[in-house]
């Protein structure tokens, strides 16, 4: 009989063709998804509040710091030791009041001093801070007004789109353990539960609905990860995603495969489109039957105001050389295929 050729789908069905909305990036630089819930594109890395391009620039270089030291700390003997720690425990501070999920390692004032924000004068300070987590961002507080961040995956991002474009390249994280990329990708990798020799990295963007960054990671082994991980105002932990799972969701890698095309009932409804099946099917009217096994068709039904008797097509994907077929649901029936959606028989 037909019907024991045919892979039942009912679970495949409910699971891979249930519609994600959990997709909150662009899909490529520079775009941005449909009901992306505030999706930050390429070019805009630091954050929805971002920071001035004068507050940027004061943080170009601050690797000098032995000329913090005043005349009056000195006379109070205080060291750039010192300084630092205080560096340490204000970041601390700042990090709680976000809230972030990050255990302050280290930190260090980058810069501060008045600005104006939309025409207001605001006291800032920035600190680089290094987290327990692998992460690294530049943190700036605003009196008054919400303090804001950015990752060292963004800052490094912005900087190589300034270079490229012939603009003064920005600032980058400096700390010991922020200063090399890809270190500090295969620290996130490690807090994510993963091992990963990492051959290459780039920052994707960011949900400011969320409050979450995505950065891909790519392996030397092949293996290519999505990993989330928090912005301020986010106390969730570090995540990584393989490519493949990450593209059904709606975000693809690029620096990794992300294995063969999601299939979804569009892509069927594509197919009788593409050959030329009079058809005005859409996904509530779209049903997967199942797969053959032995030429691995899928087998679908669908419901349409121009077949009456019923449609149910046999459709080869993926390099599949097997026939594409058509039948309504009486032929279909002598097969062993009961349609559900016309009531044809």
């Amino acid at each position: 009989m037909y019907r024991s050729s045919l892979i039942v789908a009912a679970v495949f069905a409910a699971a891979a063709f249930s519609t994600s909305a959990t997709a909150q990036v662009p899909a490529g630089a520079g775009a941005s998804a449909a009901g992306n819930s505030g999706a930050m594109p390429m070019g805009n890395h630091m954050g929805q509040n971002n920071m001035t391009q004068d507050q940027f620039n004061q943080i170009a270089d601050y690797a000098d710091q032995s000329k913090r030291l005043t005349k009056a700390d000195k006379a109070k003997g205080k060291t750039l030791a010192d300084l630092l720690a205080e560096d340490k425990v204000n970041a601390e501070a700042l990090v709680k009041s976000m809230p972030l999920a990050c255990e302050v390692t280290d930190a260090i004032l980058a810069a501060q001093g008045p600005t104006t924000v939309d025409g207001k004068a605001v006291d800032t300070k920035t600190y680089e801070v290094a987290c327990s987590n692998g992460m690294g961002y530049f943190l700036i507080s605003q009196e008054p007004g919400t303090p804001y961040g950015f990752s060292c995956f963004a800052a490094d991002a912005t900087r190589a789109e300034d270079v490229t474009a012939g603009r003064p390249p920005g600032a980058v994280c400096r700390l010991p353990a922020n200063a090399e990329m890809k270190a500090l990708a295969t620290a996130l990798m490690t807090e994510a539960g993963t091992s990963c020799a990492v051959r290459d990295y780039k920052w994707v963007g960011q949900s400011a609905a969320a409050k979450t960054e995505f950065d891909e990671v790519a392996c030397t082994g092949g293996q290519g990860y999505i990993v989330t991980s928090a912005l301020p105002g986010s106390t969730k932990p570090i995540h990584a995603v393989r490519c493949p799972d990450s593209a059904k969701q709606g975000l693809p890698c690029k620096l990794s495969d992300n294995g063969p095309p999601a299939v979804t009932l569009q892509t069927f409804i594509d197919a009788i489109g593409q050959h030329k099946v009079a058809c005005d099917a859409n996904d509530k009217n779209t049903r997967l039957i199942g797969q053959e096994t032995a030429r691995k068709r899928y087998v679908v039904e669908f419901k349409c105001t121009q077949q009456p008797k019923g449609l149910v097509a046999f459709i080869p994907l993926s390099g599949n050389t097997a026939p594409f077929e058509t039948a309504d649901c009486t032929a279909a029936a002598k097969r062993g295929i009961a349609c559900t959606l016309s009531g044809a028989k």
